[in-house]
Order: C-alpha cells, then structure tokens, then sequence
C-alpha cells in the first residue's frame, strides 16, 4: 500500500467512525510520510510500520468518547500553560528567534565586507578611521580576503538556515505538546522526529556548499596572509603597516 492508498483508507475509516478532527490526523500522517520519505525510507516501508487504518480510527473513536469529562483537567492545564508560557515559553522562544535575526545581519555584514574587500573599494574609502589611509593594502590581500569572506558569509548563512529549522521544529513540538494536553486525550499520532525535514537535493546541496565553502576560506585566508607577508617583510604585518594606531 503506497501513501496515497493509505491515507485515503484512513480518512475513509475515520470519517466512518465519525471522528470529527480527522482532517488533522491525516495531515499529521501525511507529515509523517514526508520525514520518513526524507530519511530514503520508501512509501510501502513506511506504510508497513503503522498500524492498520480501521485500527487507528477504531482508537480515535474511543478517545472521542472519552473526552467529554475532562473539563475541569483542561481548565487547570491552560491556566498551567498560560503561566508556563509567560514565565519560559514565550521568552525563550522570542530569544531563540532574536538569534536568529542575530546570525542573519552577521551574514550580510560578512556578504558586504567581502564585496568591499574583493572589488577593492576599500583601496579608495578605508574601512575604518583606524586604517592607517596613507597605506593602502596590495589588491592580491584585498581581494583573498574579500573571498574569504565571502566563503565565511556561506558559512554563518547555511548555520542560520539549521537554527531557524530547528527552531521552527521546536516551536512546532511546543505548540503540539499545548494541543495534546488541553484536547483531554492522549493522541495517537506517528511520532514526530526532533530533527527538521529537509528535502535530499537541498540537504546535499547545504552539505557541499558547507565543504567547498570551508576549504575555500582556509585557501583564501592562507594566500591572503602569505601575500600580506610578503608584502610587508613580517610575520605580523599589522604592525610593520600601523593599521591600529
């Protein structure tokens, strides 16, 4: 049985059933399709591993039964959450995605540092009052550290993109730990892996950007200080240039 087979089988048992919040459920094992699918899992694999449509929808029948005498522990867990959130959720989360933004203008402050240095615009406006301005680096360093930093940017970018997916994955598990405690019942749903989902050419992608990235800023950092050297007779050519002054 494929997916589609086995969806439609479920939604077909549910609704059968008169399970009302079915369209929630299959969305969840339609999630769940995606990240076992992610992982080089196959779709009569994953189907094998999860329990019969007509038993899956024979428990959610029972739960629904059941729920209606829990009021009073779903008014007592959302004033539990109301409190959880405003003292730890919340601030934790708003935090989270600060950091984010954070590593975001990191990125464009390296993505235009290392356009400035490449281009050599810096030979014509110094970057910082601090520049010795009666020097001006040879355009062989310049231009290394400029893609340096442009392998740098790659970098800091594809870290960004990992925390706001993990981050997003979080914020998910959260929001469905609410959902599962205020609904009454224990869901039987297919369990949700911590790890975000992210599609095989995009991961690969990510991957060799993150090795060729890394070995261009090692070469790049090498040559730009070998010319720097060179240039200037030192070891510590900071110095012999009076950059911080």
């Amino acid at each position: 049985m494929n997916r589609h087979e086995y969806l439609t089988a479920l939604e077909k048992a549910l609704k059968a059933k008169g399970v009302r919040d079915y369209n929630e459920i299959i969305e969840e094992y339609a999630e769940h399709y995606d990240l076992k699918s992610a992982d080089g899992y196959t779709e009569a694999e994953i189907t094998s591993r999860l329990a019969p449509p007509e038993e899956i929808a024979q428990q959610w029948s029972d739960i629904s039964t059941k729920k209606e005498s829990k009021i009073g522990q779903q008014i007592a867990a959302g004033i539990g959450f109301f409190f959880l959130d405003a003292c730890l959720g919340i601030p934790i989360f708003i935090s989270l995605y600060a950091w984010i933004l954070s590593f975001a203008a990191t990125t464009f402050a390296f993505a235009l540092s290392g356009l400035v240095m490449a281009l050599g615009i810096d030979r014509i406006y110094p970057l910082s009052e601090y520049v010795n301005v009666g020097f001006v680096m040879p355009y062989i360093s310049s231009l290394f550290i400029g893609v340096a930093l442009i392998a740098l940017t790659v970098l800091v970018a594809i870290g960004t993109e990992y925390c706001r997916l993990y981050t997003n994955k979080l914020l998910a598990a959260y929001l469905r730990w609410h959902k599962t405690v205020l609904s009454g019942t224990t869901r039987n749903l297919p369990p949700k892996p911590i790890h975000p989902v992210i599609a095989p050419k995009k991961r690969r992608f990510m991957r060799n950007s993150i090795l060729v990235s890394v070995l261009v800023f090692a070469i790049s950092s090498m040559v730009a200080y070998a010319s720097m050297v060179i240039a200037s007779g030192s070891f510590e050519p900071w110095h012999i240039w009076a950059w911080f002054v």
